[in-house]
Order: C-alpha cells, then structure tokens, then sequence
C-alpha cells in the first residue's frame, strides 16, 4: 500500500484525481463489438409444398378455419364465401386457387391469415400456418429465381435455412394485383 497518497496531506480533490488515475491504470478495456446481425422475423406457412414466409407485420391475425361461410353470388371460385369474424365481414379467399388454380383441401391444420393493405381487408386460406421463423437478413436471396411461375410475382427472395428452402411472399403485392382484386367472376 505504498502507492496510497498520504491521506492526511492530500486534498479530497487530489485523493479522487489519484483514485481516477489508478482506476484507469487497472480498468479492462471495453469489450469490442461485435457485428449486429439484422434478423429478419415472418409468419410462415405452407401452400401444398411451398413453405412460404411473410413479414410478421403484414399479418393481423390467424385465425381457424370458419364452421360457416356465406357464399358471395357472381364471385370466382377461389372466393371461399364471408366469414363474420366479430362483427367484421371478411372475404374468405384460397390463396392457392387464386395464384395457381389448385383449391385447398379443408383439414384441420388449414389457417387463415388475415391481411389489412390499404383498408382491404382479407382472409388468405393456408395449408398451415408453421410459426414464426428468424432469419439473418444478409442471408436473403434475391438472386435465385421462384421456381413456381404462378407465385413468382410475390417473391421478393429466399431464405435457405436448415436445409429447407423459405420463399419471401409479398402480401403488398398480392392486395394490390389484378388477379387478387378482380374477385368478381
């Protein structure tokens, strides 16, 4: 202890200046920072084979499919029909016969993902909804073209993740696309 100042000759203003000096003398340096990672987070969900995701945010709600629909006269086939979800009537439409004409088996894994673009509100019929999914967003590919020529479209890139791949749909798009607004037949 004989680097202590004599504390009885010091000041308390010296005392602290030394106490500051042996401090930084002694203090580890600040850890580096690391690389932030820009995570990317979807609701994903599967049409037939597709495992498909979509930014969390353009998803309002999931919901089960309804019991009952109410059909919508002179609207194509892919309109499922109205579902009243509290209160709201709700466009039913089958994502899948709408893009590609194949229709959607009603099981009980099939969701609906409700979508709000611009005051259009919709039910998106689903095969399953999977969960949310987290991908790094420098491992975004917007290089490697949509195989499927009926969603391609939609696609604003893939994500290759534990050794499935992921395809980016952009509900934008689709509420704003003449096939999806032209439901009348």
């Amino acid at each position: 202890m004989t680097d202590m100042p004599n504390l009885l000759t010091t000041t308390p203003f010296q005392w602290l200046q030394d106490l500051e000096k042996r401090a930084k003398q002694k203090a580890k340096g600040l850890p580096r920072p690391e690389k932030v990672q820009q995570i990317w987070r979807g609701i994903s969900f599967r049409l037939g084979d597709l495992l498909l995701v979509t930014p969390i945010n353009d998803i309002r709600e999931i919901l089960h499919y309804p019991n009952a629909l109410a059909k919508v006269p002179g609207a194509k086939i892919w309109v499922k029909g109205l579902a009243n979800i509290r209160g709201i009537l709700l466009p039913v439409i089958d994502l899948q016969a709408c893009l590609e004409g194949t229709f959607t088996t009603i099981t009980k894994r099939v969701r609906i993902l409700i979508i709000n673009h611009s005051g259009l509100t919709a039910g998106l019929v689903v095969d399953e909804v999977l969960g949310i999914k987290h991908f790094p967003e420098q491992q975004r590919d917007f290089e490697t073209p949509c195989k499927q020529n009926w969603i391609a479209p939609f696609v604003r890139g893939l994500f290759n993740h534990e050794g499935a791949t992921w395809i980016v749909f952009d509900i934008h798009t689709l509420a704003e696309s003449e096939v999806f607004l032209k439901a009348a037949s």
